[in-house]
């Protein structure tokens, strides 16, 4: 018959049992620690894929506003309708075309240039966005989706840039009467 001291390679048995009482309560605890794994893992993936900027956290489909929702509506059908993809909408676009909506409203201009001499590139670049390809649309007077569209449309620069196959993302911002459409391509 063995000893417990050669069952556990030598070693006096009152270590083993007080290694095997401390491995039983460490696998206790573990086990509590398995229940909360796959929130931990959630979290984690969570923290991973939001906490890093990502120009597709800042891509969503269409804008809160009905009004801007209709005119997105309308120029998406009229590119798919010329054989080019629908536009995304991109809320840092967005809030770049509100931004001069609403200088043009509170410092009284009508430009693509502010009164700053900053005109969209520059804008844009500020915003630290890089971009391959970008335009810009602005609109003086329609209060509707459906008017704005109308109004760039019948102007044949306006409407090329709408059309353009070239551009993927967009936004717009209204102030009052006053419109910024921003077209981008990254």
């Amino acid at each position: 018959m063995r000893s417990l001291d050669e069952d556990f390679g030598g070693k006096g048995a009152e270590e083993h049992i007080f290694i095997w009482r401390f491995l039983g309560q460490r696998n206790e605890s573990h086990k509590m620690q398995l229940r909360y794994l796959p929130i931990a893992i959630i979290l984690l993936l969570f923290l991973l894929f939001s906490s890093s900027y990502s120009s597709e956290k800042q891509v969503r489909s269409c804008p809160a506003d009905p009004v801007i929702r209709e005119f997105v509506r309308l120029v998406n059908a009229k590119r798919l309708g010329a054989g080019c993809p629908k536009l995304k909408w991109d809320d840092r676009i967005a809030a770049i075309a509100q931004e001069h909506s609403r200088d043009m409203v509170s410092r009284n201009f009508f430009s693509h240039t502010n009164p700053d001499g900053k005109d969209p590139f520059e804008r844009l670049k500020e915003s630290n966005l890089l971009f391959s390809a970008a335009a810009e649309n602005i609109a003086l007077g329609p209060r509707t989706g459906k008017e704005v569209y109308d109004t760039w449309l019948r102007s044949p620069g306006h409407r090329k840039n709408m059309l353009a196959c070239r551009f993927t993302r967009h936004g717009v911002g209204r102030t009052g009467d006053r419109w910024t459409y921003v077209l981008f391509k990254p």
